[in-house]
């Protein structure tokens, strides 16, 4: 018994913004999205990513670079409420549903309830964390399905 109450401890141990600092530097890597655009269920994106602190959150700062050079900036910030319970990600709040701890890797569900073309969905950040990698994960989830839909994948590395 005294196993299982520790095994439960370590996994709902909350994340804290001060554990997220390890992000702040610069990041590369790839963004893969779906989604029908100019005829293409697919798109990739090369990626470049500057974590700031900015003492309560860290502040994201995105550009995309896609096909012909086109370049999207995007910037929000990432912050773990007091409690450990919920996060705001991507100009949204989101509860932190599940967190996983294996070794030096962090995982980190979120999810929230929202709208898409004006029907209910469940939309559900998944990020990893690990010493030189980040990996956030974008799905939706419409009331007919059982799992997510993944939207966008993000893969990165530290440089």
């Amino acid at each position: 018994m005294f196993l299982q109450i520790m095994v439960v401890a370590q996994i709902a141990k909350p994340v804290t913004n001060a554990e997220l600092k390890a992000l702040v530097g610069t990041w590369t890597g790839t963004l893969v999205a779906t989604g029908f655009v100019d005829g293409k269920n697919q798109h990739t994106y090369t990626t470049a990513l500057e974590v700031v602190d900015m003492q309560d959150s860290l502040m994201f700062n995105f550009t995309f670079t896609g096909e012909g050079g086109k370049q999207l900036i995007e910037k929000y910030p990432l912050r773990i409420y007091d409690n450990g319970d919920k996060l705001s990600f991507d100009s949204t709040q989101f509860e932190i549903t599940d967190i996983r701890r294996r070794g030096i890797r962090l995982t980190m569900y979120a999810e929230r309830e929202g709208y898409d073309q004006n029907r209910r969905v469940e939309w559900q950040h998944v990020f990893i964390i690990g010493p030189g990698i980040l990996n956030i994960t974008k799905g939706i989830r419409y009331p007919d399905m059982i799992d997510f839909s993944i939207q966008k994948r993000l893969i990165l590395t530290k440089k």
